[in-house]
Formats: C-alpha cells, sequence, structure tokens
C-alpha cells in the first residue's frame, strides 16, 4: 500500500496495488507516513474499503472532522458488534455510526432530545442489536462523562441493523415498523396455533425480519420455482393462506409485489412454527 495522504495522526489515505483507494488507521501513522511512502501493513489496525468513491469522500471528510478518542471509542463498538452478533458488519458501519454518535454528544450537550419511536420494536425484534447499542452507551459515559438516554441504544442498534442487511437508515426503518403488524396477523389467523417457545418460531421471526428488509431495500427477491406456490398450497392451505396475507399486507407497504416462491416459502415457515 502507497501512503496518497496523511489525514490526521492515526488515519492516512492510501493505495493498494490495483489503484483502489483506502483509509488506513493504525496508532501514530501520521506522524510515521508521508505521502509517497510505502505503507508498512504491520502497522495498520484497520483498513477501510468503501463501495463509492462519494462513501470514501465522506469517510475521510468525517475521519479529520473527529476526536482520536471518539474514533477508537467507535472502533472497539464495531468490534463488540461484530463479536456479540457472530458475523462481520459492512464497512458502511464505521461512516454512519461515528457519524451518529457525534451527532448524538452534540444534541445532549444542548439539552436536545430526539425519542426514538420504535423503540419497542427494536427491543422486540432485534435484542441483540439493541445490546450492542446499550453497550456502546456505557462505551460513551465511560469514556466521555456522557449519559445518553435509553432511546439512542435503540438508534445504534438501527445502524447496526443497517450493516447486517446493507440497508438504508429509511428502508430499516419502514422495515422495522411492519414487522409488529405481521406478527398479529400470523398470531391472529384462525386455524393455526403457532408455539412461540419452539426453535422454528425463532426462525420464522428472523425469515420475516429478512423479508421485510429485502423488500423495502431492493423490491423483494426476483427468484421463482415454478409450481412451488400451489404446491405448498396443497399441502398446507392453511399456512399458505395466512402467508398470502402477510405478502399482500406488505406488498401494499413497500408498495412492490411480493413474488410468489416467497410466499410459499414462508407459508412453509409458519407450518414449521405450528404446534403440531
Amino acid at each position: 500500500m502507497k501512503v496518497s495522504k496523511v489525514i490526521n495522526n492515526n488515519v492516512v489515505s492510501c493505495l493498494d496495488d490495483t489503484g483502489r483507494e483506502l483509509v488506513v488507521m493504525g496508532k501514530g501513522l501520521g506522524f510515521r507516513c508521508r505521502a509517497g511512502d510505502t505503507l508498512d501493513p504491520a502497522l495498520a489496525e484497520k483498513v477501510f474499503r468503501m463501495d463509492t468513491p462519494e462513501e470514501m469522500g465522506k469517510l475521510k471528510s468525517l475521519f479529520s472532522s473527529l476526536s482520536p478518542e471518539l474514533l477508537e471509542l467507535c472502533g472497539k463498538i464495531i468490534d463488540h458488534a461484530n463479536q456479540a452478533l457472530g458475523h462481520r458488519l459492512n464497512e458502511s458501519i464505521y461512516l454512519t455510526l461515528t457519524d451518529h454518535i457525534q451527532f448524538s454528544l452534540s444534541r445532549v450537550r444542548q439539552n436536545m432530545a430526539f425519542p426514538n419511536p420504535l423503540m419497542t420494536e427494536v427491543r422486540v425484534f432485534y435484542p441483540g442489536e439493541l445490546a450492542v447499542g446499550r453497550f456502546a452507551l456505557e462505551q460513551i459515559r465511560d469514556r466521555f462523562g456522557v449519559k445518553l438516554p435509553e432511546d439512542e441504544a435503540a438508534s445504534i442498534a438501527l445502524h447496526i441493523v443497517n450493516a447486517e442487511y446493507d440497508s438504508s437508515m429509511n428502508a430499516t426503518m419502514r422495515a422495522t415498523r411492519v414487522l409488529g403488524p405481521i406478527v398479529e396477523i400470523l398470531e391472529g389467523w384462525p386455524g393455526l396455533k403457532l408455539n412461540p417457545r419452539h426453535l422454528n418460531y425463532d426462525e420464522l421471526i428472523v425469515h420475516i425480519k429478512f423479508l421485510a428488509m429485502q423488500s423495502f431495500s431492493h423490491g423483494g427477491q426476483d427468484w421463482e420455482v415454478p409450481g412451488l406456490d400451489r404446491l405448498v398450497g396443497e399441502q398446507f392451505p392453511e399456512a399458505f393462506a395466512c402467508a398470502e396475507e402477510v405478502v399482500r399486507f406488505l406488498g401494499e407497504q413497500c408498495g412492490s409485489p411480493v413474488p410468489a416462491t416467497e410466499q410459499a416459502y414462508l407459508a412453509l415457515c409458519i407450518h414449521r412454527a405450528c404446534n403440531n
């Protein structure tokens, strides 16, 4: 990696062997390197590869304006999220989370509070991500002596969800809003008896979260298995009818029809979650 620009004491911009721009973080990198130097990989603690030049520009601008303490804190929160949730988040989280926490600290110092209207939904459907948000509040309090409101834990959790699904905040919030009504359809459907204590129920909730996020982010998956909907409808008519109502509601909310194969797969998940 060849250094192209020193951003601050701990962050530099580099080019890899293919000419792609990277942002590299490491303690004291800005003191040790100058433009044109070849960077020793052992000095790189974190390497950021953003999807677009626009995102890379925003990341460099943000990193140049943040204190080393805040950058280190956000890195610690993201590392904790990767470990706690069991998978790596999209690197855009470094841009969105650091920007959000900086703004949140600024608001609380000005005695400005913005309640999160999705606090209940986040608590119910994203408990793991909410736990990361609460961890973040503890770290902010310990590092900066600032106590952020509990609603901020939910806001941070939604940023984590964005990075899990590679989505936008608008799509994430819209998808989260429909989860409660969808569960009401599932649990109130006559002829079905869902078992919330069964592992298959947990799998059903995971699936509807994924289906909702896909629907609002990308308009649903454009894939079909010919005849699957007919076969599932014949074998499991009650579950299929329930799935039909769910995808009808979801399609109305996101403005795009849900493919028939998705309905069939949802029906199978519903059937598996029933107390047979």
